[in-house]
């Protein structure tokens, strides 16, 4: 097994009831293969910031152009804010900051801390993918701002709460969709122009504050968004975050996806190439290519041609969390992350 290598969890759990028993099973199971904790997003956070929209729709300041079930994405709620109304940071009924509180308490009780050696990781939906998901693409210039406040108050509230016993993932899938989806030529000026909306919210945050990236292709009913047909993208936009980083705050990894829901990455050794060109610094690089109905050779396989094109061993990861898994699928997918350590 490779020392440099570990397993990263995305988020999402679903073998597991609740935060204690992700927690312990981790600590348990994984003590010297991880890098940080996570309490799993158990119950009804395994729906990512869903959640959140579904509580949003009882506020009088809102209405509902949509129902949806958030099976897939023609299935999703749409919302709009009613004639005259301005959403500010109070409207959104965000619970990253209880939901911190009790993982680190579970965490006090167990007897293992979160330590700067070891932090919890705390998933933040991105500001941008909130306000756009739930109020469509006019969702971010109307209320993006009452987004962006509301996760920085409760960044602000954890931060002070745990200070550098905390790493906090930023997600952000609607970043890489437009990227990718970007005509080739206009790539790297969507990629700029997006990784500078992106670092508002870590600009925000309080010096020294810690951070990993989590670059997605959605996971809705286990299906991506879209295929991505070379790493192309994915550099691209990684580049673009990474060159324009706060210097006072730390980058501590960028999980990057080479797959998408039900389909195995790519064995084709072309479609890493452009990984040769990733700008990453000292940041670890947390690969999605774990996924249980890929071959293990084929697994194996795909992972030296990451490593090789980035000149370096990587963490191992799957593309997305596990939420969208049943809990046997999410264990065969441990499984296969804990193989690929080796």
């Amino acid at each position: 097994m490779s020392a440099d290598r570990k397993v990263h969890f995305v988020g999402t759990m679903p073998q597991f009831e609740s935060p204690e028993d992700a927690l312990r099973w981790q600590i348990a199971e994984l003590s010297e293969d991880v890098r940080r904790l996570s309490g799993g997003e158990t119950g009804a956070r395994l729906a990512w910031f869903v959640p959140m929209v579904k509580e949003l729709k009882s506020s009088g300041k809102i209405r509902t152009v949509r129902d949806g079930d958030w099976t897939d994405y023609e299935d999703t709620d749409r919302l709009a804010a009613r004639r005259g109304v301005r959403l500010t940071a109070e409207d959104i009924p965000l619970q990253l900051a209880r939901w911190a509180r009790e993982e680190l308490r579970v965490l006090d009780e167990i007897g293992t801390q979160a330590t700067p050696a070891r932090p919890l990781q705390i998933g933040v939906p991105g500001y941008l993918d909130m306000a756009l998901f739930t109020f469509g693409p006019a969702g971010v210039p109307r209320h993006g701002r009452a987004f962006l406040d509301a996760v920085d108050r409760q960044i602000a509230e954890i931060a002070a709460l745990a200070g550098d016993r905390v790493v906090f993932q930023l997600e952000t899938p609607a970043a890489l969709i437009a990227v990718a989806t970007a005509p080739k030529a206009l790539r790297p000026m969507v990629a700029d122009a997006l990784s500078r909306m992106v670092l508002r919210q870590v600009a925000r945050a309080p010096a020294g504050t810690r951070f990993g990236l989590h670059l997605c292709l959605g996971d809705m009913g286990h299906r991506a968004k879209l295929h991505l047909r070379t790493a192309e993208p994915l550099v691209a936009l990684a580049n673009a975050l990474v060159r324009r980083w706060p210097r006072d705050r730390a980058l501590e990894f960028v999980h990057l996806p080479f797959s998408g829901g039900e389909r195995p990455p790519s064995t084709e050794p072309g479609f890493y190439e452009p990984l040769r060109n990733l700008v990453a610094g000292d940041s670890v690089i947390a690969a999605g290519i774990a996924h249980e109905d890929q071959p293990e050779s084929e697994q194996l396989q795909v992972r030296e041609l990451v490593e090789s094109a980035i000149g370096r061993p990587v963490d191992i990861a799957t593309a997305c969390g596990l939420g969208r898994r049943t809990p046997a699928r999410a264990h065969a997918a441990v499984d296969r992350m804990r193989a690929l350590l080796a």
